[in-house]
């Protein structure tokens, strides 16, 4: 969708000879987009120029951090850089001056920077085996081949009626998920992908029985979750939650962060007290990367990246091991990643962003019109996608390299000159 859009908008500029100012966090797009470019930070113009030379070579170490922390399909990141890998910001308290440092980071203090962590965990190799990838998978370390699933999905099916007439009769169904399999082994990551309408968010409010599922089986943890009865699903719920992409629509905007990290604890009957609860709520604020005294603020305190963080904490509250720019996000990306090394997490990582989802799986699922078309280790469909619907989803990707931002200026020029000649 995001690609059908930027090609309505270039040639609605093009035939009309429109301005546009695009304002927007995805450096990506501003590539495919913009003839000009100009980079902010806290409030003012650090850099600007035309794309090419901003992209080529920026000056300002804002800058490059931004183009450094995007994930790329190309590159096989275990850990993503941020703007502070590329400077340190000193504010000071009484006239509110910024004094800006750049960090000298090297080719080789990148490599090893990005190199951290563990790499990919991928299915036992009779289950890849099943999947079709007999050879090799792509880099990886193999789960061992007796361990057994943590989430089983066969033949999920969720189907919504169409009603019609004055009776309100159903007409038809609306097949949201029509009957998907996959695993998910524990410690493992699975991205779920694919354009907007393909049932992905759908089968993740199905997994936590959020919605009602029309047909199939869930296992979690030898738990059959599609026949919990209502009464035990609370408890289930301690074991599975969920982390929305937009943190603000998430957040009660009435509670403070206190009220709402304990109140998932005390549903859950975590922590001896108020005391011991609001103890465990700051200690989870620190894990997340925030403060203890971020307790009793409101989420319209919060930057969207504190927001997305606290989201974060909540989602853990309830554990016994208790929409973004793209700084941010790598920050945001990197703690999940962390957390899950630290706690042994398992996740579902749900997005539309092939590149994100690379960055961040083991495994992956591409969904289509309800179904799964494709399936196997991420890093393999990326270099060898099967489907033609996988390969129109990669070649979609907003592509930021040199080569394409020119290509795009030429068409620019290109469709100028007739339109003048008109």
């Amino acid at each position: 969708i995001q690609a059908q859009i930027l090609d309505l908008i270039r040639r609605l500029r093009d035939e009309r000879g429109m301005s546009i100012l695009f304002i927007s966090h995805d450096l990506g797009v501003i590539a495919e987009i913009a003839d000009r470019i100009a980079v902010m930070f806290r409030g003012r113009i650090v850099e600007r120029g035309s794309v090419t030379g901003v992209f080529n070579n920026p000056q300002h170490p804002y800058t490059k951090g931004l183009l450094a922390c995007r994930p790329h399909l190309d590159r096989d990141f275990r850990r993503l850089p941020t703007v502070a890998d590329f400077m340190d910001v000193d504010e000071d308290g009484d006239g509110g001056e910024i004094r800006i440092t750049e960090r000298d980071l090297s080719a080789e203090a990148l490599g090893e920077l990005v190199g951290r962590g563990r790499g990919r965990l991928l299915h036992p190799q009779p289950a890849l085996e099943s999947l079709g990838y007999t050879e090799d998978p792509g880099p990886g370390d193999l789960i061992d081949q007796d361990a057994e699933p943590l989430l089983t999905v066969r033949d999920l099916k969720v189907y919504y009626p169409i009603k019609s007439g004055f009776l309100r009769r159903q007409v038809g169904e609306v097949k949201a998920v029509d009957g998907i399999s996959f695993d998910v082994y524990s410690g493992q990551t699975l991205g779920l992908v694919g354009e907007s309408g393909c049932g992905k968010t759908t089968t993740g409010l199905a997994l936590l029985r959020l919605i009602d599922i029309t047909g199939g089986r869930v296992h979690f943890d030898d738990q059959d979750v599609t026949r919990i009865p209502a009464s035990r699903l609370r408890a289930l719920r301690g074991q599975m939650q969920i982390i929305l992409q937009d943190p603000y629509s998430s957040l009660n905007p009435r509670m403070t962060v206190e009220a709402m990290l304990t109140e998932a604890m005390a549903i859950h009957k975590i922590g001896d007290g108020r005391r011991d609860r609001r103890d465990r709520a700051a200690r989870l604020l620190e894990e997340v990367g925030m403060e203890a005294d971020h307790l009793r603020r409101y989420p319209h305190e919060f930057s969207g990246g504190q927001r997305q963080r606290v989201s974060v904490a909540r989602a853990l509250a309830v554990q016994s091991v208790s929409a973004l720019d793209v700084s941010v996000q790598a920050q945001v990306l990197n703690l999940l990643k962390d957390l899950q090394e630290e706690h042994g997490l398992t996740y579902i990582f749900i997005s539309h962003d092939l590149s994100v989802v690379k960055f961040m799986s083991d495994m992956m699922a591409v969904m289509l019109d309800g179904k799964i078309v494709e399936q196997g280790p991420s890093e393999a469909i990326y270099r060898t996608p099967r489907e033609d619907y996988t390969r129109r989803l990669i070649e979609a990707v907003p592509d930021d390299t040199i080569a394409n931002i020119e290509r795009r200026q030429h068409e620019r020029r290109e469709a100028r000159s007739r339109r003048h000649a008109n």
